[in-house]
């Protein structure tokens, strides 16, 4: 039986979070330039980690995905949500984002936005998610904006 534990993270975890995430957009074969110039950005730090919520997911107590949210706005900002790759598409994504909707029900709050990467896209709309619009990355390309109203929590396919 698998176990997920999803924790609050700690501040001196930045470094493992951005490896995480830098992992996790390599994955999706962006060019290797690209990936650098973002990777050479914050993406997270210990910082953020202390003023935003930010929620460590682990197997055998290791870090294996996070997500980071705003809730000092509304609606919630989903400004992260990284899975490493051996993990994508086995449900953890889905159990990082129920996560993040109960902390945003605990809050009052009901909807939550982000900028989808065009790769996790189909994922945020199984997840019942909407494309409210879009913008320009910086890597010049069309971002969907995506809004998820709160309902029912998500069911985990992990056990």
């Amino acid at each position: 039986m698998l176990s997920i534990i999803i924790t609050r993270a700690q501040t001196d975890e930045a470094t493992t979070l951005k490896q995480i995430a830098i992992a996790a957009k390599r994955y999706w074969n962006y060019p290797d330039h690209l990936i650098a110039q973002w990777a050479a950005t914050p993406i997270i730090d210990p910082a953020a980690i202390g003023r935003d919520l930010v929620f460590v997911a682990r197997i055998d107590d290791r870090p294996v995905g996070w997500y980071r949210l705003m809730v000092d706005r509304l609606p919630a900002i989903l400004e992260d949500l990284w899975v490493t790759p051996e993990w994508i598409g086995q449900g953890l994504g889905r159990a990082l984002l129920n996560h993040a909707t109960i902390e945003c029900r605990k809050r009052g709050i009901d909807q939550i936005e982000l900028e989808a990467d065009p790769n996790a896209l189909g994922f945020y709309l199984r997840m019942g998610g909407t494309v409210i619009g879009e913008r320009m990355s910086e890597w010049n390309r069309p971002v969907p904006l995506v809004r998820i109203t709160l309902m029912q929590p998500l069911e985990s396919s992990l056990q």
